[in-house]
């Protein structure tokens, strides 16, 4: 039986089955634990969760022990004080607590979940670091552990798609190792809720994404973090992450099958000339092709010893241009799920208007650059204008990408070279 006590009820002895209240209020990297120290009792009484939901039939409290902490509030409640705990009733002698309803993640504008993502990007980093130093160590990885952390990251995703995802892009380059793994999770969470998967999927490849470079604990940090060309025994010391950290997942707990996949074949390319495997086009499962899409994206983008980072369109641009390294289609429907798109792509705007993709803009490359020309109304070419189309505009937004074949442009690249070198700003 579940019970919902306050932070201040639970006892040594207690099993806690989770906590009523925000993933970041909680001191835990888990949510279902037995409290077996004062230590973890002091950090649960601490907290800022409203309720710890306690699974008595695994506590080793004795099996009254609920009901001691049951009889004694009632008779508060009898008194006039409101019970430290909810929905737990007694029918018939019995006790009967609910089962933890599913907490609704609300939307938010794009400002409000910037300082939100910002703290669970930062609690995520030092999980993250935590998990590498443990991998390193020899230890295998607790499934557990991480699950909370995709949860988290998914949740900022739900309440602004972009904010999470534009801010852990702006990682500095001794961040990268750590920041990457929770880049690449949004990523991958955001990927497979635009592919319409199924949510217990979402969550594995999120899982996923957190997991899948695990591997380079086995690579030396002058190699790992080396700005000029590696040698042949480097590269091939690189290249040998995805096999060690599948066998370092495939003996710890509670790893999806998603995180095993994708941290072994992340890798691989459509045309077969990637590694460990050399798989091609049709040995390739959506997982890996979702993961190597995702792992170069935050790559490219990301300041690295080596190399500046590439604006988001840019990074499209070119791996639109890579034949045979990505599944193209899958390439199209990532830059989808972003909002993002190569330059010269066509798009629909919410002004009914038609615009060509630029480039990146603004300060941090948040915003897109479009050149309006066509009016979808009039079926009609307009003189071509600037825009800038960031996360926080309002009065006009890309509704997706157009086809030059739909509207007739039957000579696309003569229309692109046209209309951009015509443009006003």
């Amino acid at each position: 039986m579940l019970l919902h006590l306050k932070p201040e009820q639970v006892e040594i002895g207690m099993f806690v089955d989770g906590f009523d209240g925000r993933w970041i209020d909680h001191p835990f990297w888990r949510s279902r634990f037995m409290v077996e120290t004062t230590e973890q009792l002091a950090r649960i009484r601490g907290s800022d969760v409203t309720a710890v939901i306690v699974d008595r039939s695994r506590s080793r409290m004795g099996q009254d022990a609920g009901d001691s902490v049951l009889a004694g509030d009632r008779r508060k409640t009898a008194d006039g004080m409101a019970p430290p705990y909810r929905g737990v009733e007694r029918r018939r002698g019995k006790i009967f607590a609910p089962l933890p309803r599913e907490r609704p993640v609300r939307p938010a504008t794009y400002a409000q979940e910037r300082r939100r993502a910002a703290r669970v990007i930062d609690k995520s980093r030092r999980a993250v670091i935590d998990l590498f130093g443990s991998a390193r160590m020899g230890r295998a990885v607790d499934g557990s552990k991480i699950a909370p952390l995709a949860e988290a990251i998914g949740d900022s995703i739900t309440r602004h798609s972009r904010a999470l995802i534009n801010l852990v892009r702006l990682k500095q380059k001794d961040e990268y190792t750590y920041l990457h793994s929770v880049a690449v999770c949004a990523l991958m969470i955001n990927f497979a809720r635009h592919l319409k998967l199924d949510e217990t999927e979402v969550q594995a490849l999120g899982v996923a994404g957190l997991l899948h470079d695990v591997g380079k604990v086995a690579i030396a940090d002058d190699v790992l973090l080396k700005p000029g060309k590696l040698t042949l025994r480097e590269r091939s010391s690189v290249e040998g992450h995805p096999l060690a950290g599948h066998a370092l997942l495939a003996q710890s707990s509670d790893i999806p099958a998603a995180a095993l996949e994708v941290c072994l074949r992340h890798h691989e390319k459509m045309d077969g000339s990637g590694y460990p495997g050399g798989l091609g086009d049709g040995e390739l499962s959506l997982y890996a092709r979702m993961g190597a899409i995702c792992d170069v994206y935050d790559a490219v983008t990301s300041d690295r010893p080596y190399k500046a980072a590439w604006s988001p369109c840019d990074a499209l641009t070119a791996m639109q241009s890579w034949t045979g390294h990505f599944d193209e289609q899958l390439l199209d429907r990532f830059a989808d799920s972003l909002g993002i798109f190569p330059v010269g792509t066509l798009v629909t705007l919410s002004s009914g208007m038609l615009g060509i993709v630029k480039g990146s803009a603004g300060e941090s490359g948040e915003a897109i650059a479009v050149r309006v020309f066509f009016s979808c109304d009039l079926l009609a070419e307009c003189p071509p204008f600037d825009c800038e189309i960031a996360p926080t505009t309002r009065d006009v937004r890309i509704m997706g990408r157009a086809s030059h074949k739909f509207w007739r442009f039957d000579d696309w690249p003569a229309t692109v070279a046209r209309v951009l070198a015509a443009g006003r700003t």
